[in-house]
């Protein structure tokens, strides 16, 4: 049995370290599994791209920038991405398309698949498996939306959209979709039990037959680690108690920024003897204006450059806090508690696929910045901190790792072919 993956990229997001991870698992464990890529960013020489000569390289740029322009003049920033399906490439001639059994499909946005490549891959008529990283797939084009339920019947007058009506963009994308899966035979993996739940609540996918597979993460890696050691390596104090946070954007209010910076706001007013005990550290983004209010000190890493720094950043705070509004199951999270972190969270999306409240975390009610305030407290004032953290690991390695991923999968291919 032969498997392709197919996403957008190897870099740059979620969806594609989970791709990766995927088809590494599967191939721990015997299975024909590759991947392909449409913009390949790493070295690994077991990855395969679609962009190999100096016209291809060209013509993807073409793309890549159509798609760009396409969401920064016709989409609101504030309320997510909202990706076109309009620039796309005809996969159907390579050879690894060709040779699968099963064509399984992530993250395939961003000038890669349009609505006409889904059409060219019907004429193989192979099962074509995909997992869904977010809400794309059966909305008018939002990769989150944000509360919105119009996918339910029919997408029109899209709040994420600056020129929206009856007919508009998500209208016309979303009827393009339900004319052309009909015809497919797409079967559907979801990551998280919520985006299932929503899935299934969709009009293009009401009716298919929805199961959840989590990502895979590499317990070997993310694992628990010496805290004074991973402090000092990053040059924080030893004598704090260090809030973690981490994001690639602010911009974007569905990442929950605001709330976080509320509930330290309420953590400070409510314990003011905490002012100069507590620290916030943040990977990911660069010192904005947005933490200039941040009651307590705050310390920024940026980007981080390789997976063992990141390992340090886990294993260095006392909690790390996700306060997203939305998300499906974050690899940051499953990070955590894999390096036996204790995660707060909002009780959202694939949040409780991980997070099991007062055992390894927190889950604060939506939208409340108190309950969020709460759950930080909780975690801080916790006197059985060993008990927290080896229940965090614990779930991990109970659910997550890529054998038990894997098996998931091959399992599930089987039952296609």
């Amino acid at each position: 049995m032969r498997i392709i993956h197919l996403n957008s990229s190897d870099r740059g997001g979620g969806a594609s370290r989970a791709c990766i991870d995927i088809n590494d698992a599967l191939k721990s464990i015997g299975v024909d599994s590759s991947l392909l890529v449409h913009q390949k960013l790493s070295d690994r020489r077991d990855i395969n791209t679609t962009t190999n000569t100096i016209f291809q390289k060209f013509v993807f740029n073409i793309r890549y920038w159509l798609d760009y322009l396409l969401i920064r003049f016709l989409s609101i920033k504030e309320r997510g991405r909202f990706s076109f399906p309009f620039c796309g490439l005809n996969i159907t001639e390579h050879p690894l398309i060709k040779q699968a059994d099963i064509i399984h499909l992530h993250w395939i946005n961003q000038g890669f698949f349009s609505i006409k490549t889904f059409q060219q891959l019907s004429k193989f008529n192979k099962p074509i498996v995909w997992t869904l990283h977010d809400m794309w797939a059966f909305t008018g084009g939002c990769h989150y939306s944000s509360g919105c339920k119009k996918y339910s019947t029919e997408c029109e007058n899209c709040p994420s959209l600056k020129f929206s009506s009856e007919n508009d963009f998500s209208h016309k994308v979303f009827k393009e979709k339900s004319r052309v899966f009909k015809n497919l035979n797409i079967n559907i993996i979801t990551c998280s039990k919520w985006l299932a739940k929503e899935t299934k609540e969709s009009f293009l996918f009401q009716n298919e037959k929805i199961i959840t597979i989590p990502n895979p993460i590499d317990t070997d890696i993310y694992r628990p680690n010496d805290q004074c050691i991973a402090r000092e390596k990053l040059n924080l104090p030893k004598d704090k108690i260090l809030i973690l946070f981490g994001t690639m954007t602010l911009s974007e209010k569905r990442k929950g920024f605001d709330y976080l910076r509320d509930a330290l706001l309420i953590l400070e007013k409510n314990n003011p003897d905490l002012k100069e005990k507590i620290e916030l550290f943040v990977f990911g983004s660069s010192k904005a204006k947005s933490f200039d209010t941040i009651p307590f000190k705050t310390n920024f890493l940026g980007r981080i450059p390789n997976v063992s720094k990141l390992v340090q950043c886990y294993n260095a705070a006392d909690v790390f806090v996700a306060p997203s509004l939305e998300d499906n199951l974050p690899n940051t999270v499953m990070e955590s508690l894999s390096c036996g972190t204790p995660v707060v969270a909002f009780n959202i999306g694939g949040m409780p696929d991980m997070v099991e409240h007062k055992v390894n975390g927190y889950l604060a009610e939506p939208q409340n910045k108190i309950s969020l305030a709460n759950g930080i407290m909780w975690v801080i004032e916790n006197n059985n901190k060993e008990i927290l953290s080896l229940n965090a690991r614990k779930k991990i390695t109970k659910n997550f790792t890529p054998e038990i991923v894997a098996n998931l999968y091959m399992n599930f291919y089987k039952s296609l072919i």
